[in-house]
């Protein structure tokens, strides 16, 4: 046989194997289809998850800024901590002598106010005070969620002051949490130059490959905060979403689940000390607690430690007992140790800090996550990185609307931008509605804080309902035009909202930048100057959304229209090239 005959089948061959994928390829593949479509289902949800996350590292700022009524409260000094105790509970117990249960939160840098959570012999929920710390009455303050719909919503969907769905929330984000996990591990192995795209970022090219550097470098650049924060997420909630290792280990003599004994380990204590009333059991009220002597022993026990709450309740004997609790921020690991006191004798019980090594492990990925014993730098920085958490999701899900819109400009015949299918305008206004609908809705809560009357009856509830109505509008906008001009619109609309907030400050109460500036009160002002930043930035996106608004194109500037042509004939080889390409035929011959 001929050398170029028994050479051909070799090579047709070796191209066919070339162009089979290797496993590696195919397991990369399966990888980036699992990634796009984990990343996708909930993707909207996701966003919204992480950004009222990101939010809820200010949480006791966000608090303060819609209870303007505390502004110029005394700051506390760590010397006074026991007269300041002493004076809010014997207010207390004034406003309501029959209490049966209170948790105070001491006042420090975050919030000046001493925080009062109590119940009384109606055993219902909780009612919360807010008190002044020099005199200890209670300030009288507008009723809102503030910060607390932020960290509400972000684990579980909250809709209301006190919902009833927050059970099926958690399972929602818990289902929410675990596929953006699965996204981020898929991610990764998708990626192969996954340190080159973290130096990759190309806006001038535009278009597709715009968007895909920008997910690739919001998504590499903090990649270990991402795992964290979503595992330590699934992690806190282990007990809702893995309960057969509890009902394996924990068995109670009548063969039930004994829930109750896992989570005194869990803590620290003994089941028996952990009192659960039932609806509508009768407790005694607590007396007056002797708080000073209280309050100085856990010092010395914790060589001058701060306090952060004292809880005073009856355990399962009817005893009643006052439980101290170190500040969150003197430690990582959350929750703080504890200590155990008679409430009528002041005499020690016993300290609760476990050291086990996986409940430590599980109170420092708890801690990681609330990030409660930050600073002000760590805070901002931990809420730069949630930025760029939501910047990555996203960028996924309009990469995933401009890559196809790509497709389907390529195989248009007209200039004109072709109908978007139902799907495809389905995700489109989505889109709109999550990625710039939420912000808006998230100004226009912080504006109805400012706006509504003081009396509105359930005003906190009206405030959602403002919130949660133009998150609606936003989608129905979306859904009505879903192209740029609806970008456009309702981030012009979100950036006149969030620059507007420190004039309705200005207007409404005396809590505003010409007071909080000149006498240097951060904790106020820093948040009316972020809303500034925030409306400024939305507003050059809107503007830079404006300026590329697609015009239409002048008749010679038009791309000429697709005709069916016969195919051009392929060009003749040269006549140089034909005695090589003889000579090497007949040589093997």
């Amino acid at each position: 046989m001929p050398a170029t005959e028994s050479a051909l089948p070799a090579q047709a061959g070796a191209r066919a194997k070339a162009k089979t994928p290797n496993d590696r390829e195919g397991f990369r593949q399966a990888m980036s289809w699992l990634h796009t479509w984990a990343g996708l289902v909930l993707g909207w949800l996701l966003f919204a998850i992480f950004l009222t996350g990101t939010l809820s590292f200010f949480r006791n700022e966000l608090n303060l800024w819609t209870h303007p009524e505390l502004h110029g409260l005394p700051a506390t000094a760590a010397d006074t901590e026991t007269n300041t105790a002493e004076k809010a509970l014997a207010a207390l117990h004034r406003r309501v002598p029959d209490v049966t249960q209170w948790i105070m939160h001491l006042p420090d840098e975050r919030d000046p106010a001493v925080n009062v959570l109590w119940r009384d012999t109606g055993n219902g929920r909780f009612e919360t005070l807010r008190m002044n710390p020099q005199t200890g009455e209670a300030v009288d303050i507008r009723q809102s969620m503030g910060g607390d719909f932020f960290y509400r919503f972000h684990f579980e969907l909250r809709t209301a002051q006190k919902g009833r769905w927050t059970l099926e929330g958690r399972w929602v984000v818990g289902v929410a949490t675990l596929l953006m996990f699965i996204a981020l591990l898929t991610g990764v192995v998708t990626h192969r130059r996954i340190f080159k795209d973290f130096f990759t970022f190309r806006p001038s090219k535009g278009g597709q490959r715009a968007w895909l550097d920008a997910h690739n470098v919001s998504g590499v650049l903090v990649l270990p905060f991402y795992l964290m924060i979503t595992f330590s997420g699934l992690m806190i909630f282990h007990s809702l979403y893995l309960p057969s290792g509890i009902a394996t280990a924990y068995v109670g003599a009548d063969g039930k689940v004994d829930s109750n004994t896992y989570f005194a380990d869990l803590q620290g204590d003994k089941p028996e000390r952990r009192a659960r009333r039932d609806p509508g059991a009768k407790v005694e009220p607590l007396p007056l607690v002797p708080m000073a002597t209280i309050m100085a022993a856990a010092q010395k026990h914790w060589e001058g430690g701060r306090i952060g709450a004292i809880q005073a309740r009856r355990d399962t004997k009817g005893n009643p007992v006052v439980e101290v609790t170190r500040h969150e921020g003197d430690r990582l690991q959350y929750r703080p140790p504890r200590l155990l006191f008679d409430a009528t004798t002041a005499q020690p019980i016993a300290e609760a800090n476990p050291t086990s090594a996986g409940i430590t492990t599980y109170g420092v990925l708890y801690g990681l996550h609330l990030a409660r014993f930050a600073g002000t730098g760590l805070r901002w920085t931990l809420f730069g990185f949630g930025l760029l958490g939501s910047l990555m999701i996203a960028t996924g899900m309009v990469l995933w609307s401009v890559k196809r819109s790509a497709q389907a400009q390529r195989k248009s015949t007209t200039q004109t931008p072709p109908r978007l299918p139902l799907g495809e305008r389905l995700v489109a206004g989505l889109n709109i509605a999550t990625l710039a609908g939420l912000p808006l809705a998230c100004g226009v809560f912080l504006a109805a804080n400012r706006l509504l009357p003081l009396a509105l009856p359930d005003r906190a509830d009206t405030e959602l309902a403002c919130f949660f109505t133009t998150w609606a509008l936003a989608l129905v906008w979306g859904l009505l035009c879903p192209r740029r001009m609806g970008w456009t619109v309702v981030v012009a609309l979100a950036a006149v909202v969030w620059a507007l907030l420190p004039v309705l400050n200005a207007l409404t109460t005396s809590a505003h930048l010409g007071i909080t500036l000149p006498a240097g009160d951060w904790t106020w002002a820093g948040l009316d100057l972020a809303f500034l930043a925030t409306g400024a930035v939305l507003g050059a996106v809107a503007w830079h959304l404006h300026r590329r608004q697609p015009t239409k194109a002048s008749p010679t500037q038009q791309r000429p229209a697709r005709t069916h042509t016969a195919a051009p004939q392929a060009p003749a080889p040269a006549a140089h090239a034909l005695p090589n390409a003889a000579s090497k035929i007949t040589a093997g011959t």
